[in-house]
């Protein structure tokens, strides 16, 4: 740019009024990047300052009431993530594809769902086909990560700060790092409660 413009154009317009131009036009990127990249099921609510990465035609499908709080970054680079009915991912959630998730789940804050992506560029071991699926009445408490290809059984339940690096049987409760099936030790501590 001709810098006699550049400077011309520093003084007729404001620093205040620059800002407030460059904000408007992110927003407006931004929610033109979400229309391309998700689909909304009925009633489905995404919150503020939700950020998505797609660099391929991959789609997000959020099922019907289902919603997510502020700040939740997910990322379609690799596979889609599909979403069920009545799902609710708590603040600062991750989520990478592909991922497939059934109904009434609920996270905490701070989960990260992974997928199959390595930081170093040329890595060579990375099976794309490798997708999460996470059942119906799943619970992930705060701070857990599930890495990539891991199954996830319906009811089941994951405990805090939990890294979930296998398959989690249906209605089982893990927890720990790496997290282990704790379902015979909480029944067992249930019944002792009962039987008192």
């Amino acid at each position: 740019m001709n810098p006699i413009l550049k400077k011309a154009s520093y003084i007729i317009l404001p620093t205040w009024f620059r800002g407030i131009v460059k904000r408007l036009y992110l927003k407006i990127i931004r929610q033109l990047w979400r229309m391309r990249s998700i689909k909304y099921g009925k009633g489905a609510f995404i919150g503020s300052y939700f950020r998505i990465n797609n660099k391929t035609r991959n789609k997000a499908y959020l099922g019907d009431y289902s919603n997510t709080e502020e700040y939740n970054i997910w990322d379609l680079s690799l596979g889609p993530i599909t979403i069920g009915k009545n799902c609710f991912f708590g603040l600062h959630n991750i989520v990478m594809g592909p991922v497939e998730i059934g109904d009434n789940l609920s996270t905490g804050p701070h989960v990260k769902i992974l997928g199959p992506r390595h930081a170093i560029t040329g890595y060579e071991n990375i099976d794309v086909n490798k997708k999460t699926i996470i059942g119906n009445n799943v619970w992930i408490s705060t701070d857990s990560i599930i890495l990539s290809g891991v199954t996830i059984g319906d009811n089941a339940v994951i405990g805090p700060a939990s890294l979930v690096t296998k398959d989690v049987p249906p209605g089982a409760y893990v927890a720990g790092n790496p997290a282990r099936d704790l379902t015979r030790v909480t029944s067992f501590k249930s019944a002792e409660k009962s039987n008192d």
